[in-house]
């Protein structure tokens, strides 16, 4: 006898259809969680490089306005671009300083909320790097040591006779230490300090070598192509316009190169000598 019931089954046609079909929905699921993957990364990367970007352009833009005027100078090469400025420990106005005779000692009005110490170096009326950076210039000196506050004024004591080359029309002083230095060189940004003072501006190999020195990486993926496209430019100042310092930095994202995020800034820097 034979039974009466029949096996139902898939055919070898039905089968090799929902293979192929079960292909193609792989093949599209694939592809669209790989270009959300990839989405995912570019918005990443393109959110890490604006950050770096607006972190490094808001240091330095705070960093140049608290800077004696006319210090700000900068050091191109086709490997490396560097810009110099020296910070201000406080600042005020002065009573007497020997500009037609020479004295080891001068007048000031003691600053409010800092204080002035043997060791720093004040500077009277700067109109170039030169005046600030080069004590032959005479408007820069050492101070040896300072006495105690009398009346809201201080006598400051240098180690010689001194004699300014030209007083301030505001008479105003300027008292600082060391420069500060922010070097772009193999795509990184560093930061310089605690080094001490040149006549001319130092490379980043000399900066390394020198004493006391300590930097710092601020930025990296920085794509400028040197010495055309240079990250810093100073524009000219006087006696009655700012100077302006010229930011232009190009960023690369990580895994892209070829597409960059350029960041252009102007700083006023504020000019009072």
């Amino acid at each position: 006898m034979y039974s009466s019931i029949k096996i139902k089954g898939f055919t070898l046609i039905e089968l090799v259809i929902v293979i192929v079909v079960l292909a193609i929905i792989s093949l599209f699921s694939t592809r669209f969680l790989g270009w959300g993957a990839q989405h995912y990364v570019d918005v990443t990367e393109r959110q890490q490089v604006l950050d770096d970007s607006r972190f490094i352009v808001e240091r330095l833009t705070r960093e140049f306005k608290q800077a004696i005027p006319y210090s700000i100078r900068v050091l191109n090469s086709a490997s490396f671009s560097c810009i110099e400025f020296i910070p201000i420990k406080t600042s005020g106005r002065y009573l007497s300083i020997p500009i037609s005779e020479s004295k080891n000692y001068l007048s000031v009005v003691a600053p409010s909320s800092s204080f002035i110490e043997a060791g720093n170096i004040i500077t009277i009326y700067p109109t170039s790097p030169a005046k600030v950076y080069d004590s032959t210039q005479q408007q820069s000196f050492l101070i040896d040591s300072v006495d105690s506050v009398v009346d809201d004024s201080q006598l400051v004591y240098f180690t010689s006779n001194i004699s300014f080359a030209a007083g301030s029309p505001a008479k105003r002083y300027y008292i600082w230490s060391n420069p500060v230095s922010f070097c772009l060189e193999d795509q990184k940004i560093y930061r310089y300090q605690n080094y001490a003072t040149s006549v001319n501006q130092l490379t980043p190999t000399q900066l390394k070598t020198q004493l006391g020195v300590n930097y710092a990486l601020m930025a990296q993926n920085v794509n400028n192509q040197l010495p055309e496209e240079q990250p810093f430019r100073i524009g000219t100042a006087d006696l009655v316009r700012h100077a302006q310092v010229a930011l232009y930095l190009k960023f690369s994202r990580l895994t892209a190169n070829s597409d960059n995020m350029f960041m252009y800034h102007l700083v006023q820097v504020p000019n009072a000598p």
